[in-house]
């Protein structure tokens, strides 16, 4: 009976420690997310968005400069950087606190030149994303070298996967999935199926263009999660049950006699 319990409970703290599997969308919702994504494939980013932490550069298109015997070059190109606090904010002369994360450099334009209306007789302004800490995409699931990878505006959902080490062969090709995160702040999720990235001319699929914030998941396939339960129950739990039972065995037929 002890050894009974003793196995039982051995079983319950391996069971506990296999990896979650990640289930796929149901199928009509898995089919509408890959035409999200083959709609998404060959079109050009949408604007970039301010996020806290980035640095602005915010400069009056009119108007008089500081006086260069007042400043140094590098302290008057300073005073046209602008950090976005933790907050989603920064503050700018004579507007106050303004909440930036969210929008894009051409929104913030609007923004603050309609603050500074009353302020300049032409409050005109040009405001870019100096740097960006953040600048980074993220690839995980069934790749070969998990990791963060640093994005520029020609980065492809293809290369981050090779970037990434490539595909495992437990990995699901056909269900390769991109969140990316919408104007209201939650992810929309696109699928793609890789191996349509590996065919040549029209009959393939155009680049999908990545864009800081992205996540890109390569679930396990169902041949996968088969390979996953052959090494966790046949690979790893029965030899150990076995070893605990002959223990077990022992000492419970030692203290018996």
């Amino acid at each position: 009976m002890k050894r009974l319990l003793l196995i039982s409970s051995v079983l319950m703290l391996c069971a506990c420690s296999i990896p979650a599997k990640v289930e796929l969308p149901p199928g009509q919702d898995l089919e509408q997310g890959h035409r999200a994504g083959e709609a998404l494939a060959g079109k050009p980013l949408p604007p970039q968005r301010i996020r806290p932490g980035d640095t602005l550069r915010i400069v009056r298109n009119t108007g008089e400069a500081p006086s260069i015997s007042a400043f140094t070059a590098n302290s008057i190109y300073e005073l046209t950087l602008f950090t976005v606090l933790n907050d989603g904010t920064f503050s700018y002369p004579y507007a106050g606190q303004i909440k930036a994360a969210g929008l894009t450099p051409q929104q913030l334009t609007q923004v603050l030149e309609s603050k500074l209306k009353n302020v300049y007789q032409d409050s005109a302004l040009t405001v870019n994303i100096n740097q960006a800490p953040g600048n980074t995409v993220f690839v995980g699931g069934s790749v070969r070298n998990p990791a963060s990878l640093p994005v520029t505006v020609t980065t492809t959902l293809e290369q981050a996967i090779v970037g990434a080490g490539g595909l495992l062969s437990v990995g699901d090709s056909r269900n390769i999935a991109l969140l990316r995160e919408g104007e209201d702040g939650r992810y929309k999720t696109y699928f793609f199926d890789y191996r349509k990235f590996m065919i040549a001319g029209n009959a393939g699929a155009a680049p999908v263009l990545l864009q800081r914030g992205d996540v890109v998941f390569v679930p396990k396939s169902s041949v996968g999660n088969g390979i996953e339960w052959v090494d966790v129950y046949l690979n790893q739990l029965i030899p150990f049950t076995k070893s605990i039972g002959i223990g077990a065995s022992y000492e419970i037929n030692r203290q018996s006699n």
